[in-house]
């Protein structure tokens, strides 16, 4: 959905399984670096084994500045949010979630616009469940941002997908990280949403 041409700095918020397979498509479309943003740093580490990708973890480092330092100032040429209306939030975001009757927050999609660079490329494969106060719409009009965003159009793509996996262009299981069978599928959800023995990515078998 970015369109990349090549050559440009794309940022990758959120590094479970959907931000995993975004930076791999961002080499194949011929990014010239890619930046992995989680708060999470097993998640990180499992991001710069299979992708050999640069790291930022919120919680340590103002990310913003950051990807500006790394740019020249710029920003990155592309900002892809792969983590949607669920982030890591404190009191006072669910405390303004709740008061404003939102689902979640957008706080990773505001970083985003943040720390894209004027006239780049914001792609949303995150998502998002409601309506949001303060939504930063003077911030995309003034950088003249770019907005991609919606569910995948799998039949679009689905040809070209099993062709890459069929010609080793890309690689799949290396993202997995539990195979449990599927009589342990609540178990399989459970660590994935607490977060436990490092799970990035759940695969049942019958």
């Amino acid at each position: 959905m970015a369109q990349l041409k090549g050559g440009e700095v794309v940022a990758i918020f959120g590094s479970g399984p959907v931000g995993l397979m975004a930076q791999k498509a961002a080499w194949l479309k011929g990014a010239s670096r890619v930046i992995a943003i989680d708060p999470l740093n097993y998640r990180l580490e499992k991001a710069k084994q299979v992708n050999n990708v640069e790291t930022l973890n919120p919680n340590e480092v103002d990310v913003i500045d950051a990807i500006r330092s790394m740019t020249n100032g710029r920003g990155a040429d592309v900002c892809i949010d792969a983590v949607g209306f669920e982030p890591e939030r404190n009191v006072l975001d669910r405390l303004k979630a709740t008061v404003n009757l939102e689902k979640g927050s957008m706080k990773v999609l505001d970083t985003a616009l943040k720390a894209v660079r004027r006239a780049g490329t914001v792609s949303i494969v995150g998502v998002y469940g409601s309506t949001y106060d303060n939504f930063p719409l003077h911030r995309m009009f003034d950088k003249g941002i770019t907005i991609k965003q919606g569910q995948a159009p799998v039949q679009i793509y689905i040809d070209e997908l099993i062709d890459l996996v069929n010609e080793r262009k890309v690689v799949l299981d290396d993202i997995i990280t539990h195979v449990l069978p599927l009589s342990e599928a609540t178990k399989g959800y459970e660590l994935f949403e607490k977060k436990e023995d490092d799970c990035v990515k759940v695969v049942l078998t019958p």
